[in-house]
């Protein structure tokens, strides 16, 4: 590509902060005329570099505190770099922090027109987009109430709107696409690959992996404030996943056990797994969970699924080499509450036995008939010591946000509510001649 088509430039960007142990101690540095140092460095971001094209479509990956929210917020012109430079090349509209530029007294259609000033458009221009702002945010008659009265959800959708339908160049969004209500969130993505379709450069910062994979053709990888990978997104998302990884070399007996149940050699742990034990941990009994990771039914790995989809759930485990060692899957929703608790016991499957040291994987596979949202996955190991009873051996962290989506907008849904129930269903028309 020419350089005419660089829309953000970063060349050795780097942005330091310093860190005091206690409040006074920036006192005694300062009166110290830099004699004494009472403070630490820490590189938020440390000599990153990478183009990105107009009309590309970018995502942003790394864990929390690799340096992502910071990276946006130094394109965006926020904050200042302690080194390096960033060159932009046309209007960039961010979501950075939902409705942060709002001024509380002003009415919504005031802080409307004042977003507008902020991002360079006359009133008159404003005038033109202004209808297609309120009908998109559909807050009714609150856009000419005081922003101080909206709720949480009117604030987001009046902020979306703003920036969404200002026709950026240069669209920049940091998680703010898990904010609203579903059907509002269906609305957003919709409106933002119609904006990628048109020729709007994107710049999309998420956990939901699956997203990533769908939006953007190029990722970033952070790691620690330092760009590890740059280029397509699968390769992107398979380093991110390694971040999760430790190495490791845990033989496993050939497959013993019943359907449904698989010992698999492992080799090294996946690169791809979602949640690794931590280095030294144990189990009781010498069980001990290894790594997890989730896939959908192709085998495609992330942590977004559509609704009815299948999510295919691998755990590597080191049996204890004295109990019968099963393996469980716990969902739960936002709230905490369990959705569904199952495993290799409730199966009735029969675990395979292992020579000490050797490894098993337990694959397990679940269609989500769930309402679209978010879940969070708990595996633990476990021996049963009565009926719904056990004695439980390792558990890991919770694993997720799950995503479960769906375009309730444009695409009939199987079923409302929690959790879509086995059904069957038919018509009986009376007998021909029968009055009905």
């Amino acid at each position: 590509m020419h350089s005419d088509d660089v829309v953000i430039s970063v060349r050795g960007l780097s942005k330091a902060y310093r860190l005091f142990d206690h409040p006074g101690d920036r006192i005694k540095q300062f009166f110290s005329f830099g004699l004494n140092r009472c403070h630490r460095e820490f590189n938020a971001l440390d000599d990153v570099s990478f183009d990105i094209h107009r009309g590309e479509t970018v995502g942003i990956v790394g864990r929390n505190g690799s340096g992502k929210s910071t990276l946006l917020q130094l394109i965006c012109g926020i904050l200042k770099p302690t080194g390096g430079s960033v060159a932009v090349n046309g209007r960039i509209s961010a979501l950075l922090e939902l409705g942060s530029g709002f001024n509380p007294e002003f009415t919504g259609r005031e802080n409307v027109y004042f977003q507008g000033v902020l991002m360079g458009y006359t009133k008159a221009e404003m005038d033109d987009r202004f209808d297609a702002i309120a009908a998109f945010a559909d807050i009714g008659e609150f856009i000419d109430h005081p922003v101080r009265t909206y709720s949480s959800g009117m604030y987001v959708r009046l902020a979306f709107a703003v920036h969404a339908m200002s026709d950026p160049d240069i669209l920049i969004i940091d998680e703010a696409l898990g904010v609203g209500d579903l059907f509002f969130q269906q609305k957003c993505l919709s409106h933002i690959r119609s904006l990628c379709d048109n020729g709007t450069t994107l710049l999309f910062v998420s956990h939901d992996t699956r997203t990533v994979r769908d939006f953007c053709g190029r990722a970033l990888y952070l790691r620690s404030g330092r760009l590890m990978f740059s280029g397509d997104t699968p390769t992107a998302l398979r380093s991110y996943f390694s971040e999760y990884g430790t190495p490791g070399n845990y033989q496993v007996r050939p497959n013993d056990a019943r359907e449904g149940f698989q010992a698999v050699v492992s080799g090294d742990l996946p690169s791809h797994a979602v949640w690794t034990a931590s280095p030294g941990t144990r189990g009781d009994r010498g069980a001990r969970l290894v790594a997890v990771t989730v896939s959908d039914q192709n085998g495609s790995h992330g942590t977004s699924f559509r609704l009815g989809s299948v999510m295919k759930i691998r755990v590597h485990y080191l049996p204890s080499p004295d109990l019968q060692t099963h393996v469980n899957v716990e969902l739960s929703n936002r709230y905490k509450q369990v959705v569904t608790s199952l495993g290799s016991s409730r199966l009735r499957l029969l675990p395979p036995r292992a020579q000490p040291g050797e490894s098993l994987v337990f694959e397990m596979n679940l269609t989500l008939n769930l309402e679209a949202g978010e879940y969070a996955v708990v595996v633990t190991l476990g021996h049963p010591t009565a009926a719904n009873r056990g004695e439980s051996l390792d558990t890991s962290d919770p694993i997720g946000p799950i995503v479960v989506h769906w375009d309730y907008e444009n695409d009939p849904v199987p079923f409302f509510g929690i959790c879509g129930l086995p059904v069957s269903g038919l018509f009986e028309a009376p007998p021909r001649g029968e009055k009905e």
